[in-house]
């Protein structure tokens, strides 16, 4: 499966890739990974409302490379935000990043899912974990009315946390986490 996806990801081009490497970020490719695909690989989830709506459960990640700056994961003072707000703030920081074919965006439950993962599988280390005081980041994946995921706190014992929340309201520990992407 991983080379079937892997000829269909959308990549940076490499001088993007090199500007990106050079300013602290990680490259990941996402491969169409799905909660469910996550958990039937052994990777563990610390919540589990989400196993009564498959389509959240079934709701694959993008299939392109994502890059993160794991010194700076959150945007700083986006928490106690809208998502609104903090997608506003996404755009500000995309424009400021200035590498050519690359923007930055809010992502969807699996995107963050797959990643949190695929940096702990590469690093050891856990993105929304103890080095990131357990705090979440909003995604755009509507859970129904106004509420959208949230996916972070990824313990050791537990796993990883996907939640939801108000889209409208911000909390102190529910930040943004910006994924930056080749431009589409």
């Amino acid at each position: 499966m991983e080379r079937e996806y892997r000829s269909h990801i959308q990549e940076f081009t490499p001088e993007a890739r090199k500007s990106l490497e050079d300013k602290g970020y990680i490259i990941y490719p996402l491969m169409g990974q799905s909660i469910e695909t996550l958990r039937d690989g052994g990777k563990r989830f610390w919540s589990t409302w989400h196993k009564d709506f498959p389509e959240l459960e079934e709701m694959k990640s993008r299939l392109y490379q994502v890059a993160i700056n794991p010194e700076q994961l959150f945007l700083p003072d986006s928490n106690r935000k809208t998502l609104k707000e903090q997608e506003q703030m996404v755009k500000k920081f995309s424009r400021s990043l200035e590498v050519d074919g690359v923007e930055a965006i809010v992502g969807e439950i699996p995107d963050y899912a797959e990643l949190a993962f695929s940096h702990f599988d590469a690093t050891g280390g856990r993105l929304f974990g103890q080095v990131y005081d357990y705090n979440y980041t909003k995604t755009v994946t509507s859970t129904g009315g106004s509420d959208v995921a949230h996916v972070g706190r990824f313990d050791a014992d537990s796993g990883l946390a996907v939640f939801s929340w108000n889209r409208g309201e911000g909390r102190d520990d529910l930040f943004v986490a910006p994924l930056v992407v080749p431009k589409a």
